[in-house]
């Protein structure tokens, strides 16, 4: 992967990630210009490793979305299925290349480069949602007051 180019303070997503491979001496760069961010994935788990990967063609049918978040400098969203992969905030869409599953929604925040700043302010850039059930610093939730007991006769 051809990373050193982007700058010290950038977040890595599926368009700076997912490139396509050195081409052999006397061949042509393949163009992936064109490939919606999502479906970059797709792209290069065929040329990385060989896997013959439909990209999916619809969405999983009321699925409420998998959370995108910064895991060490890059955008990343977990799969049911426990894989994880780099993702486009640009296209929030999430498919997963080893469980093969359909389209899910990508949550992304509202502000994408406060959450980039956030995480570059870090030390290992991680940062994540807030209402991620995975985030490890989400507020507690507060328990609904007890009832008082009726006092025994």
């Amino acid at each position: 992967m051809a990373t050193a180019a982007l700058p010290a303070d950038a977040i890595m997503q599926a368009e700076t990630y997912y490139l396509p491979p050195t081409p052999r001496r006397g061949q042509t760069a393949q163009d992936w210009s064109q490939v919606p961010g999502a479906e970059l994935l797709y792209r290069w788990v065929e040329s990385r490793f060989g896997w013959r990967v439909q990209v999916p063609t619809a969405f999983v049918p009321d699925d409420p979305g998998l959370y995108a978040r910064i895991d060490d400098g890059r955008w990343v969203a977990e799969c049911i299925c426990g894989n994880a992969w780099v993702v486009s905030v640009l296209d929030p869409r999430f498919g997963c290349a080893s469980c093969r599953r359909d389209w899910v929604p990508l949550i992304v925040p509202d502000d994408i480069a406060a959450a980039e700043a956030e995480a570059l302010a870090l030390d290992r850039r991680f940062w994540f949602h807030p209402d991620d059930p995975r985030n490890p610093a989400r507020p507690e939730q507060p328990e609904p007051p007890a009832e008082p007991e009726e006092p025994q006769p």
